[in-house]
């Protein structure tokens, strides 16, 4: 194979929600001899990412754009693209999914990937990025559906879990010939026939006997146990919705699980990686927020069972319906270090002059005197 002997650096911009495709890409140009700059290996934890990513774009003689659906709406991205643009590097832009073309990229032609074989594909962007040898490898194709590409192990952990459980409810039958004290009496008549021998003595001529035996068959119903088994209920068990979810978040390695379903209550755990998958068994009213389910396949999540993450990291969008059943939560408030005065009003009585009547002259009438005839 020939390889040139100085090959250039490549800087991939992509949306982390087309990050199997990003690795893959990246994989096979690196088998070519690239040296490939991407955020998911390039980024350590601690690195000021907003001055490290236009440091490596200015480092890079290429740089690949993915575009996608995703893509179009990644601030990001568009940030990126437009660094490069603004240092005169060479663009390639991929066409990952049917989408819209970005005006400041109008005037480049793209790679189209979303139609045709990957292999063809790729080796056309060899041939864009000035490769001289053969491809390394034929890419694998995939014949698994992606659904089941990215949720394979959990669904047969989940599915060798569920025929552990119902191997315990199953309830052996009992053996046989061994009687219980639930064991009980069938009545069956049995039939037993008993033989008697009655001679019967006949006189001849010459008074020799004859014996002529004579069967009597007396049945007997005798009464036989047979083992009959009883069965126990076994409890059944109440069926509740698991849904699968990844991480995803495009401005971060790690997010936090928190105890409810807000900011306000504390992170649990370790800070979880980006693209760790796990299943969740409910939500808040507000469908704001997802609660992690218990026993969780991956013993390194079992110590976020019962944490809360938001819906969007998780790639629902900021609204729509979630086939979870809801969990109503009170937050408890924390204690406040502000004294809270209230006002206490004491009644006072006050004095109310009152008005003392005057005693009123009565005029008494003086008798007159009448003269008497």
């Amino acid at each position: 194979m020939n390889v040139p002997n100085s090959m250039p650096q490549i800087f991939i911009s992509y949306s982390r929600k087309d990050i199997a495709f990003a690795r893959r890409l990246a994989g096979d140009l690196e088998k070519a001899g690239y040296n490939v700059w991407w955020d998911l290996t390039d980024l350590r934890g601690g690195d000021d990412w907003p001055r490290v990513i236009p440091a490596a774009i200015e480092a890079s003689q290429y740089i690949i754009v993915v575009l996608s659906p995703n893509s179009a709406l990644s601030d990001w991205v568009e940030k990126e693209y437009t660094q490069a643009l603004g240092l005169r590097k060479k663009i390639i832009p991929i066409m990952l999914r049917p989408s819209r073309v970005p005006f400041a990229l109008n005037n480049i032609n793209y790679i189209n990937f979303a139609a045709g074989e990957y292999a063809d594909n790729f080796k056309n962007l060899l041939s864009a990025l000035g490769y001289t040898g053969e491809p390394p490898t034929e890419p694998k194709k995939t014949t698994l559906p992606p659904i089941l590409q990215r949720y394979g192990i959990p669904i047969l952990i989940g599915v060798l879990i569920l025929l552990a459980l119902l191997s315990t409810l199953i309830v052996p039958p009992p053996a046989p010939g061994t009687l219980t004290p639930t064991d009980l009496p069938s009545r069956t008549p049995t039939v037993v026939f008993t033989a008697t021998d009655t001679a019967t003595v006949s006189p001849t001529a010459t008074q020799s006997p004859t014996v002529s035996p004579t069967v009597t068959l007396t049945p007997t119903i005798t009464e036989t146990l047979t083992s009959r088994p009883t069965f126990t209920p076994s409890p059944t068990n109440v069926p509740f919705n698991r849904l699968g979810l990844c991480v995803i978040s495009e401005y971060a390695n790690s997010i936090n699980v928190r105890s409810g379903p807000g900011t306000i209550y504390a992170p649990i755990g370790q800070p979880l990686l980006v693209d760790s998958c796990l299943f969740f068994s409910a939500r808040n009213e507000e469908a704001t927020w997802l609660q992690i389910a218990p026993n969780q396949p991956d013993p390194l999540h079992r110590q976020y069972e019962g944490g809360w993450i938001f819906r969007e990291l998780l790639g629902l969008g900021e609204t729509g319906p979630i086939d979870l059943p809801a969990v109503t939560l009170t937050p408890t408030p924390l204690p406040s270090d502000t004294p809270t005065i209230t006002p206490t009003f004491t009644r006072t009585p006050s004095l109310t002059p009152t008005e003392t009547p005057s005693p009123t002259e009565t005029e008494t009438q003086i008798p007159t005197e009448t003269p008497t005839p």
